[in-house]
């Protein structure tokens, strides 16, 4: 019985996956510290934007699902959020660059008392009435942040992308280092953007044109918080990957391994500015506890690349072709050393093949039938032995589980899950994902699980909602 393919050939690996802060480590994580600067009597602000953990986590959910949406190697990823005591000198500091400086250079003077990382950015978030500033590289392990940052949705997003090197798209006028952000400025408006870059307003310009326009005023950058501040340019991400990469000695939490097809350089490092120009390249120098970033574009590979390995599209899908170990589980668990899943295994094999013979024999039966009643009368009675021999696979199934373990039980719970779905029993499909999720030390089958337990979920709200009407006439 065919429970779960071992290699996946041609594999799109632009998956759009539900990643949360639990996660985060299925990419590039860029490690945060927060602590919250408590006052003389050891209490949080009791007001302002970022006072209370749900906030801080909401901060970093949008940031995650901004990074991701733009198809970005990075996460950012909370190491602790800790409340720190004793440097109350510090609770109503306003965020400017006197006070960052002095915070930093007291922090790492006596870094216990200030719980410095050397291995992270620190955040420092006080009861100032301000908003937030951060280091520029290379002095960048610092943002101290006041309560009233209004950047949405994620001003921490906003604040770490300074220490990765980007500036605001209105910075000096429009120069923000980036030729592919048009000029900005930060009391403009979407029409004044679109009238002194391209003298027409928002609505009468190309769309090729709004798109560039958007790209600022919806930018990450921005000083535009009227929408949803959602977008980074091709060149921001650039920067971003360069600093990080640079940077990857103290602020990551994996080590990215970049490979890159188009790349015409001389040198080949597997560094962001240095890339492998082919993935049989990075797999020969290795990728052990590594993270294997593909610029987009087509690669092959004659070597498997092990299942432990996590594989990340930059930009925009990527294409591995051949070889490429996903994740593994047992397919021929009719082998297994446990009996009672020996046994329980063959017998699914044998309702799976008398649910495929009910229907064939039936359509047969249909061709010979003489009236149209009659050829439904048959494929429906056939539709209902069919399903009972479904629901005796999954019984089985469910005897099996309680005898396996290890990968073995992995793969019989992944196959309920997928059973169960595709019967229309969602609630138990979210369940067996979960588990699966939940079980799995293989990063891209947890991904995998997650991403079809959403799915599954959303199914099933959506049959709760349609069903809410006739409950209640």
């Amino acid at each position: 019985m065919k429970l779960q393919q071992i290699y996946a050939r041609s594999v799109l690996l632009a998956i759009v996956l539900v990643l949360a802060a639990a996660t985060a480590h299925a990419y590039v994580p860029v490690r945060i510290s927060i602590k919250f600067i408590l006052d003389a009597n050891g209490n949080r602000p009791a007001t302002g934007n970022l006072n209370t953990d749900a906030e801080i986590n909401a901060e970093f959910d949008a940031g995650i699902d901004i990074l991701r949406n733009v198809l970005s190697e990075f996460r950012i990823y909370r190491t602790e959020l800790v409340d720190l005591s004793g440097v109350s000198q510090y609770y109503s500091a306003a965020a400017n660059s006197t006070n960052r400086d002095n915070l930093r250079a007291d922090a790492i003077s006596n870094p216990t008392a200030y719980l410095w990382r050397t291995n992270a950015i620190n955040v420092y978030i006080n009861g100032g009435t301000s908003s937030a500033i951060s280091k520029f590289p290379p002095d960048n392990d610092i943002i101290l942040m006041n309560q009233w940052c209004g950047n949405t949705p994620s001003c921490i997003l906003h604040e770490i992308g300074h220490s990765l090197n980007l500036l605001h798209t209105h910075e000096g006028g429009g120069a923000d280092g980036c030729a592919d952000t048009i000029s900005d400025n930060s009391s403009w408006t979407r029409d004044d953007i679109a009238l002194n870059n391209f003298g027409c307003v928002y609505a009468a310009c190309t769309a090729a044109q709004q798109d560039k326009v958007d790209l600022v005023f919806n930018n990450v950058m921005s000083y535009h918080i009227s929408e949803p501040q959602l977008r980074l340019s091709p060149c921001q991400m650039d920067r971003i990957s360069t600093q990080g990469d640079s940077d990857r000695s103290w602020l990551l939490a994996k080590t990215p391994v970049y490979v890159n097809s188009g790349y015409t350089g001389l040198f080949q490092f597997g560094r962001f500015t240095a890339p492998y120009k082919t993935l049989q390249a990075a797999v020969d120098a290795g990728l052990a506890g590594k993270v294997l970033v593909l610029q987009n574009g087509y690669y092959t590979v004659s070597t498997a690349i092990s299942d432990n390995t996590t594989i990340v599209t930059r930009s925009a899908p990527s294409t591995i072709d051949r070889g490429v170990l996903l994740y593994s589980l047992p397919v021929d668990l009719e082998k297994s050393a446990v009996p009672e899943v020996r046994r329980a295994v063959k017998a699914v094999q044998l309702e799976d093949k008398a649910a495929r013979q009910v229907i064939k024999a039936a359509k047969q039966a249909a061709e010979g039938a003489a009236t149209a009643a009659e050829r439904a009368s048959i494929l429906a009675d056939a539709e209902a032995r069919k399903k009972q021999h479904e629901a005796n696979a999954i019984q089985q199934l469910l005897n099996a589980v309680k005898f396996a373990g290890g990968k073995e039980k992995i793969a019989i719970q992944l196959e309920l899950a997928q059973r169960y779905r595709d019967s229309g029993n969602y609630a138990e499909a979210v369940r067996f994902f979960s588990i699966v999720a939940d079980s799995t030390k293989q990063e891209h089958l947890r991904e995998r699980a997650l991403y079809e337990a959403n799915r599954a979920q959303e199914r099933l709200d959506a049959l709760q909602q349609q069903a809410a009407p006739s409950e209640q006439e």
